[in-house]
């Protein structure tokens, strides 16, 4: 019962985000109240505000869907090469931006027009400690900062992909993008295998 109470709950806050981004991405993230989103979603303002106690917690969903796509790429992967499950992950996060090319571009336009949102957006905390999680599975042991300015090193690259990406208004494949992009950083992960 719990589990499927729990499954609801994780539907709605769902649907709640896809509903609030649709209307961003029609009128413009300053544009909509929770008052609308709420009425959009067809929800309460007390349940909207329960699960996103602003706007600006409806699109720090999104990276949040980004975290999930990595985290269900690695968990297909437990006891694979660490170099494998970060490619594998990186690859799983870069398609789904390809698949929700509308909702991301709109995260990222709320991102401009939100100061708060914007250093929010920025933080890679998670990122980096799923990387450094992966590069402490190597066999070498790292010393000191190794491991947390390699992961550093993927993330600015995987950034700076993604703000050529946002400027040429989401045109092409980040996948492909990606997929280069992780050929030309092979060679900084400090892997005692050969990887695939």
């Amino acid at each position: 019962m719990a589990e499927l109470q729990a499954r609801r709950n994780a539907e709605t806050t769902d649907d709640i985000a896809t509903v609030a981004l649709g209307l961003f991405a029609e009128r413009g993230f300053a544009q909509v109240t929770m008052e609308d989103i709420a009425r959009a979603a067809g929800v309460s303002r007390s349940t909207l505000y329960r699960r996103f106690p602003t706007k600006d917690h409806v699109v720090l969903e999104v990276p949040k869907r980004w975290l999930a796509a990595w985290d269900a790429a690695a968990a297909e992967l437990p006891d694979a090469d660490p170099l494998v499950v970060a490619e594998a992950s990186i690859r799983a996060v870069a398609r789904y931006i390809d698949a929700h090319r509308v909702e991301v571009l709109t995260a990222f336009a709320a991102l401009d027009e939100s100061p708060a949102l914007r250093s929010a957006g920025a933080s890679n905390d998670e990122w980096i400690n799923r990387v450094v999680t992966l590069l402490r599975r190597e066999p070498i042991n790292l010393p000191g900062s190794t491991p947390v300015v390699i992961a550093g090193a993927y993330l600015g690259a995987i950034d700076a992909m993604m703000t050529q990406w946002i400027s040429n208004g989401g045109r092409g494949s980040v996948l492909r993008e990606t997929t280069a992009l992780l050929k030309r950083l092979r060679p900084i992960w400090p892997v005692t295998g050969t990887g695939s």
